[in-house]
């Protein structure tokens, strides 16, 4: 099967109101405070991929893209540094504001990716799917669509949050419908019909509280020693994950001594 054929496959997934209505982005800290952070991460573990498997990308969309202010710093440093001059870069969402957002050599899209004709070679979904209801079917719609895909995944499932019932607050408040550790979010990802690459804990912290800074040095020690012990008892991480879809390994035949987890 190649990109043309799954032109045909059109399954849409379910979106909340309060994202394609616009307001859940009339804060604009809520999806640009972190765009840096995220890109430089994705930038990190995708440029470990190319090197290691030398797949052809000709095109990249971003789903969920927010501010767009990620898929901006991705696709200036991929042109700058990485031969991606001839990249087609283009970026989905369903809110309304999206709009309103320019950048040369990006395109912005109002919709929604799963109901689209698109078949590309890579999509990003940063902080996304947490938000979409079905969502092993959303992923498998996305996959059907392209043959790589980056994430970046909080993973909220931790003692810390749940101590303060932080879920209910998730719901309410982040419009989290899911909440993950590390083996859940690889396990959801395999059971949407993924091969996981590669992934990394990221973590972006900043001590205003006390409490916080109290904690920062027990935080620092384990980010090097065992993020995911961190992961599991004070929180603030996340994974940033490189997948293959099965149109993917069509392309690319992967030994179990090339699979890195």
């Amino acid at each position: 099967m190649d990109l043309e054929s799954c032109k045909s496959r059109n399954a849409g997934s379910t979106i909340i109101p309060e994202y394609s209505q616009g307001s859940y982005f009339v804060d604009e800290s809520r999806y640009s405070a972190d765009a840096g952070f995220k890109a430089e991460n994705f930038i990190k573990i995708f440029s470990k991929f190319i090197k290691a498997y030398n797949p052809r990308i000709k095109s990249f969309i971003d789903v969920g893209c927010g501010s767009g202010d990620i898929i901006k710093l991705i696709a200036d440093f991929l042109k700058t540094n990485g031969g991606f001059e001839n990249v087609q870069f283009k970026a989905y969402d369903v809110s309304p504001h999206v709009n309103n957002i320019t950048h040369q050599g990006i395109e912005y899209i109002w919709g929604d990716f799963c109901q689209s004709d698109e078949c590309v070679d890579i999509v990003t979904l940063f902080d996304v799917f947490e938000h979409v209801p079905d969502t092993i079917e959303f992923i498998k719609s996305v996959a059907q669509r392209c043959k790589f895909i980056g994430f970046h995944i909080p993973l909220d499932n931790n003692f810390n949050v749940a101590m303060r019932d932080g879920f209910r607050w998730g719901l309410h408040k982040s419009g989290h419908l899911l909440f993950l550790d590390t083996a859940s979010a690889l396990n959801l990802l395999a059971l949407s019909g993924l091969r996981v690459i590669d992934y990394e804990y990221t973590c972006l912290f900043a001590p205003c509280s006390l409490l916080s800074r109290l904690t920062f040095p027990i935080r620092y020690f384990l980010i090097k020693r065992n993020p995911w012990l961190l992961s599991k008892t004070l929180g603030g991480m996340s994974l940033s994950v490189i997948a293959i879809t099965k149109l993917g390994l069509q392309e690319i035949r992967l030994s179990e001594k090339q699979v890195v987890v």
